[in-house]
């Protein structure tokens, strides 16, 4: 079985000050089953420190606030870890083979996108022991995040992983991959599947181009969020062919329900919650100079993009669901011999 020793609060790890080989030392000392995941070809004293300095130059958008981006405002929206419970749940069960499960611990997935480990912890708290989650982002101030908790989690691109060949049962490409430049799509579709073992399985999800998250992107985020948010989401015909050019078989798109969930102790307050985590979420400074203003401000926004909040009593008290459909496509890498392999 593969498992991350999770009892360890580490201190964070500064992939940008550090030598990047001290740096990961220092990882696999914690979470030696990485020994056997890493590539020496990538992880070599001048390969670390370009990829480090490469990212160091595009992360920005989820770095510090001095940096000029929003990642403290994106880390705190994610305490809530089942702010997308039924999501990252239908995520998980697109790698069991009828799509019907979430898979246990014998399962190692790659989440590419990581951020401060927001899956992993979602996973840690499921009732049944799940998949082995290892985080990767390309923010250093997401990945220390993530390995504050304790959690085993990489800095790279999605376009350039420290993985070797054919280690990974699953690799998972979501919450995110609008950022994914044009160019950097297909590269971080063949980094997938050049990861995957033979019978693994490429998740790749996003927001389809027209839709209502798309608007709300379009008519809220961009041009009220910090940073903007100036990024291209995917097509059902472009994912399809992503993969298919990578190599997949069976490859399938399809939607899934994957709203946003927060809680309260009554009515009110549980809308309340999911308001400001969209705030935060979003760090959508340009809705408001107060909480109360932006969030009066998003709720007005609502009707025309995302829809209605929808409260109702639940086991958390009171649950406020404000409805997403996401698109997602699957992939399998042929088992050797297979075609596409």
């Amino acid at each position: 079985m593969l498992a991350f020793d999770q009892s360890v609060i580490a201190e964070p790890l500064y992939l940008n000050d550090l030598p990047a080989v001290q740096a990961l030392e220092r990882l696999r000392s914690r979470h030696p089953v990485l020994d056997r995941l890493l590539d020496p070809a990538r992880t070599t004293p001048s390969a670390l420190g370009d990829a480090v300095a490469a990212m160091n130059l595009v992360s920005w958008e989820f770095e510090e606030t001095g940096a000029g981006g929003r990642g403290a405002a994106y880390n705190q929206a994610q305490r809530a870890t089942d702010n997308r419970a039924p999501g990252m749940a239908a995520l998980l069960r697109l790698f069991s083979p009828g799509f019907d499960r979430i898979p246990g611990p014998d399962t190692l997935l790659l989440d590419v996108l990581g951020g401060d480990g927001t899956l992993a912890r979602f996973v840690a708290g499921l009732d049944a022991p799940g998949p082995v989650i290892l985080s990767a982002d390309l923010s250093r101030l997401m990945v220390e995040a993530c390995l504050a908790r304790g959690l085993p989690a990489l800095r790279q691109s999605a376009t350039h992983s420290l993985i070797r060949d054919r280690a990974l049962d699953g690799v998972l490409i979501a919450y995110g991959s609008h950022h994914l430049s044009d160019d950097d799509r297909p590269a971080a579709v063949a980094e997938a599947f050049r990861t995957l073992r033979p019978g693994g399985r490429l998740v790749l999800h996003d927001f389809e181009t027209g839709g209502s998250t798309a608007r709300w992107f379009d008519r809220v985020v961009h041009p009220w969020s910090r940073t903007g948010h100036p990024h291209r989401h995917f097509t059902r015909s472009e994912m399809f062919g992503l993969l298919t050019a990578a190599g997949f078989r069976d490859v399938r798109v399809m939607d899934i329900d994957d709203p946003f969930t927060l809680h309260g102790a009554d009515a009110a307050a549980a809308r309340d919650a999911l308001l400001g985590h969209l705030d935060r979420m979003y760090d959508l400074v340009g809705a408001g100079d107060t909480p109360a203003s932006r969030r009066a401000r998003i709720a007005a926004a609502l009707p025309d993009t995302l829809g209605a909040i929808r409260v109702a009593p639940s086991a958390h008290g009171w649950t406020a669901r404000l409805a997403r459909t996401a698109l997602v496509a699957i992939g399998t890498r042929s088992m050797p011999g297979g075609e596409g392999d």
